[in-house]
């Protein structure tokens, strides 16, 4: 009896060790079990909401160890009903086939990569439902998701051929990606790699409403910082995420561009004129954008504000420019007096209202300064005053004044679909003071140092300017204070601006200010003496009387 009572103890703690292994053991077996993993990257958390009808990409981390499996992305609107479906359709190696992708009319791309845009298998290129690419080595997914942006140029905005009854307009919606078994082709557990658990779905909630854009330049970087900084902290948007028709690997070592779709997505979340939109117009874009660096051919120049600009929104409220308080985003020199290295960072401020003309730093120097040039160098000796309005200058020195200019009412030039040059904007000063005057025309030319100490040049940034007064116009300057009057006018002529005003004190080149001030001084000490002794001798003039 004892023996069995020993022999049902073991074997209760055997089944209990047995039960308590495999509990333990569960979670590893299941993860085991699930031979892809994968995750939502694009939409970011921080851009999940888009102008109206705007196409987007649904794209992420993919990694299959098993039998080639199938991507589904599904679109669902605020009633949970399903909008868009879109569907890999893998090889026996577990990728999207080359021979199902039409690279043919896509000229710009580089490295060994495939666009989603092109896929024609199965149900050929005007199947939009077909539109999911997979790729192991790199290892992602892609889906390419259409909003009516591009329904007229893509040729592929469909449901299996049907087109889509109805464009992604305001509202919220729910993206779901799942995993489909190759065996059932229905969903399967994966490894969700943000959260490392086990699912067999991820999603990520989006929505379609107003453009609310913070726009400028991406280069150089601490400026795309500025401007997503801003975004950040007015709750304003910024477009990191790719356009549809704009990718690359995240290392940049494969990629193409088909200017067609992003240029047109890009376009609609700066001004949105598509028809049937359900709030989203011209009149209601809201955009903030920074001018700094702004070139001529940039997609910032060109397309962005070229549509402000078409749309007559340069001064509609819910325009505002910005400018960096001195002119640059940084700014490293050397001290002239001291030789000491400097550094500045540039705060950006709102463009006044009533005001067209911005004057932000000026620099002088016994060296060069080039006109309409400011050097990012490091080692470039000179002095820098951010009280532009009013500064002095040693007679023979050369004498910079830097600012921004607000843009004005312009007509267009076509260039290329949706791109534009701005026919107008401020370009030509006058001084005048005294019975002097001096004309500058032209942009600014911004000299930068890459990190590997080579020098690149932006050239012509529109916008801002750069007037030189050289070492010859300084030196014939006569000393004291002279009150400039400047007269901005546009490219026809016209004039803009008549409100600056700008004091410029002269230096001696024999002295300096504190010797001029001594010499001031000094005039009026002697004024004052002869002045006393006057008094006294009239006082002894009238002693000598009364005697």
């Amino acid at each position: 009896m004892v023996c069995v009572e020993v022999f049902l103890k073991r074997i209760s703690i055997l089944v209990s060790v047995l039960l308590i292994a495999v509990l333990f053991f569960l979670p590893v077996s299941a993860a085991e079990m699930s031979s892809v993993s994968l995750n939502i990257t694009q939409p970011s958390l921080s851009e999940t909401t888009y102008a109206e009808m705007r196409d987007f990409y649904v794209y992420g981390y993919f990694q299959n160890s098993g039998d080639p499996a199938n991507v589904r992305v599904t679109l669902l609107d605020d009633a949970g009903q399903t909008v868009r479906t879109v569907l890999s359709a893998v090889n026996d190696a577990g990728v999207t086939p080359a021979e199902s992708v039409d690279m043919s009319g896509i000229d710009n791309s580089w490295g060994t990569i495939l666009a989603v845009e092109k896929i024609t298998s199965p149900g050929g290129i005007a199947n939009g439902t077909n539109k999911l690419l997979v790729n192991t080595d790199p290892g992602y997914y892609l889906a390419f998701v259409q909003g009516g942006a591009t329904k007229e140029i893509s040729g592929s905005y469909t449901d299996s051929g049907t087109r889509y009854p109805a464009d992604l307009t305001m509202g919220e919606y729910t993206i779901v990606v799942e995993v489909l078994d190759p065996a059932t082709n229905e969903p399967m557990l994966f490894k969700n790699t943000d959260t490392s658990e086990i699912v067999g779905r991820v999603s990520r909630n989006i929505m379609f409403g107003l453009t609310n854009t913070s726009l400028g330049m991406f280069t150089p970087e601490e400026n795309k910082n500025n401007v997503a900084e801003y975004a950040a902290l007015h709750n304003l948007r910024m477009y990191v995420d790719w356009f549809p028709g704009f990718f690359q690997l995240p290392d940049g070592s494969a990629g193409y561009r088909i200017p067609a779709y992003w240029q047109a997505n890009n376009a609609v979340e700066v001004v949105n004129n598509l028809p049937g939109t359900k709030v989203d117009n011209a009149a209601a874009a809201n955009n903030t954008m920074l001018i700094y660096n702004i070139g001529s051919t940039s997609t910032t120049y060109q397309l962005e504000l070229a549509a402000i600009v078409q749309y007559h929104l340069v001064d509609s409220p819910n325009t505002v420019f910005r400018y960096y308080d001195i002119g640059e985003s940084s700014m490293i020199w050397t001290d002239e007096d001291t030789g000491e290295t400097m550094m500045l960072a540039g705060t950006s401020r709102p463009f006044p209202r009533d005001s067209r003309v911005i004057y932000t730093r000026a620099d002088s120097s016994s060296s060069e300064i080039p006109a309409n040039t400011v050097s990012r160098l490091p080692n470039f000796t000179k002095t820098v005053d951010t009280t532009p309005y009013a500064v002095t200058v040693t007679q023979g020195e050369y004498l910079a004044f830097y600012g921004v200019t607000r843009p004005i009412a312009s007509s267009l030039t076509f260039v290329s679909p949706l791109r534009y040059d701005i026919d107008n904007q401020i370009s030509t000063y006058v001084y005048s003071g005294g019975d002097t005057e001096y004309t500058f025309d032209g942009l600014l030319t911004r000299i930068f140092v890459n990190a590997d100490g080579t020098l690149y040049s932006a050239e012509h940034t529109n916008y801002e300017f750069g007037h030189v007064f050289t070492a010859e116009q300084t030196a014939a300057m006569p000393p004291g204070t002279t009150i400039y009057t400047v007269l901005a006018y546009d490219r026809d002529g016209n004039l803009v601006d008549d409100t600056t005003k700008i004091a410029v004190t002269v230096v001696p080149a024999d002295g300096d200010a504190g010797q001029t001030a001594q010499s001031e001084a000094g005039t009026a000490a002697l004024a004052t003496a002869v002045v006393l002794a006057l008094v006294c001798v009239a006082a002894l003039f009238v002693v000598l009387r009364k005697l």
